[in-house]
């Protein structure tokens, strides 16, 4: 896909040449996200690059060895492709969707593959920030430059994180993140606990419960074990059918199907008799189904503590272990210089609340936003921008759309993540231009690439 595409290099030659002048505007990540908000701001006649650390753009979704995916990494793809479509059909269409995307919209002479961007330094006062930019090998001197707006649309999956374990040094076998789940002969004849009950939880257990000696799986969170179909319906489809046909007896409706389809509740009260989306995770699971509810896989509460080979949970009961898998998820790069302040609360779920200039997208794990609305949050940043807005003036655009303000009053990071229409809704209102649409690009892109 990026044999086209400008590196480091040409990033460097640009700079050295003058052609580097212009841009006023960094987007940190060619996935998905990054390549949302600079289609928008293209639309809106202002002119981006993109600082990419992998070999090609698409995200975590590309082949590169940087690429932090694994077979068993299902997060991202459940929220990004319909769980009608699974399949690698559905991978080859995104990256052909991404080809398309940087053809059609100019992005070409923007993107900068194997170019890393190792910090950026905020200025509270002059707003942007200053990034330091090397080659993803680190083989050349790193470039100092300002941009007047930064946006990260870096995604979360860098860095694996795991648990901190009670007793944990003390434990005799292997403690490891759900990444490290690629040979399975590793597994064979082994006693396996995971911890956790997510989408990549369930498919690592797929995986080893053929060679395992013993599985057990812990988790903390209320959750819902769900077979892929409901009614014959990708349980995706299903369940936007039952919201819009029994809007105000959902969540009982959902509860029904689910057990009628032989679901799994683990920590939930039995006798509520509705499954709370905003409150309880739903895996989709065919293949543990069955394993778990024969009681051939057992479901355990949170994990309390370990000691050489014998794990011990909340609820007093215990397992033996050789191998504990942490399906817990990942750290986001830590992009921000040292000393300056990590972002809590956004203002629209996309700006720092006390820098100007610095802007965020795509990231779900921290700001509640689930991948189809990152060209929602593009769009916002790209009108925010053009329109001349800091913090105030953004503020005041997105306070008057109520259902936006009642899910930012739930969660401390922004909107409901179960239901974001709200904040689409906000984003179409307070980005629409006069006449109802964002404005055309104005003049021709500048070839970066040279």
């Amino acid at each position: 896909m990026s044999a086209a595409l400008p590196t480091f290099a040409d990033l460097a030659a640009r700079v050295a040449g003058g052609v580097m002048s212009r841009p006023r505007i960094a987007i940190i990540g060619a996935g998905s996200s990054g390549m949302a908000a600079a289609a928008e701001m293209l639309q809106r006649g202002l002119d981006p690059v993109l600082f990419e650390a992998r070999s090609e753009p698409g995200g975590i979704w590309g082949k590169d060895p940087l690429s932090a995916l694994y077979p068993d990494l299902v997060q991202s793809a459940a929220a990004q492709l319909p769980l009608s479509h699974p399949g690698a059909a559905s991978w080859a269409a995104y990256t052909e969707q991404c080809l398309d995307t940087i053809k059609r919209q100019g992005l070409a002479s923007r993107i900068f593959t194997s170019t890393k961007v190792l910090c950026a330094t905020p200025s509270l006062y002059d707003g942007g920030a200053d990034l330091l930019i090397a080659s993803a090998d680190q083989a050349a001197a790193p470039l100092l430059r300002h941009f007047e707006h930064v946006v990260y649309a870096g995604g979360l999956y860098h860095t694996p994180q795991l648990p901190l374990i009670a007793g944990g040094a003390n434990f005799a076998g292997r403690i490891i993140h759900s990444s490290d789940v690629r040979d399975l002969s590793r597994f064979v004849g082994q006693r396996v606990l995971i911890i956790g009950l997510g989408n990549t939880a369930m498919a690592c257990a797929a995986r080893l419960f053929p060679v395992a000696q013993q599985l057990v799986l812990s988790g903390r969170s209320p959750t819902w074990l769900v077979p892929r179909l409901l009614h014959g319906s990708p349980i995706d489809v299903a369940m936007r059918a039952l919201k819009e046909t029994f809007r105000h007896s959902y969540q009982a409706r959902l509860w029904d199907a689910c057990r009628e389809h032989g679901a799994i509740g683990h920590a939930v009260d039995p006798s509520s008799h509705e499954i709370d989306v905003g409150r309880q995770r739903i895996t989709v699971s065919d293949s543990m189904l069955g394993p778990v509810r024969s009681g051939m896989v057992p479901l355990r509460p949170a994990l309390a503590q370990v000691d050489q080979h014998t794990v011990y949970f909340v609820d007093g009961s215990s397992c033996e272990a050789d191998v504990i898998v942490c399906c817990t998820g990942y750290r986001s790069q830590e992009i921000l210089a040292e000393g300056s302040e990590q972002p809590q609360q956004l203002v629209g779920n996309v700006l720092h609340a006390r820098y100007p200039g610095l802007w965020f997208t795509g990231a779900p794990a921290l700001w509640g936003s689930p991948a189809p609305i990152a060209k929602k949050q593009g769009r916002l940043i790209a009108h925010a921008i053009a329109m001349g807005w800091r913090r105030d003036e953004l503020a005041q655009a997105v306070r008057p759309y109520v259902n936006y303000d009642k899910a930012a009053a739930r969660l401390p990071f922004g909107f409901e993540v179960a239901d974001f229409s709200g904040y689409a809704h906000m984003v179409d209102q307070a980005s629409a231009g006069p006449g109802g649409e964002p404005a055309p690009l104005a003049g021709d892109p500048v070839d970066y690439a040279g």
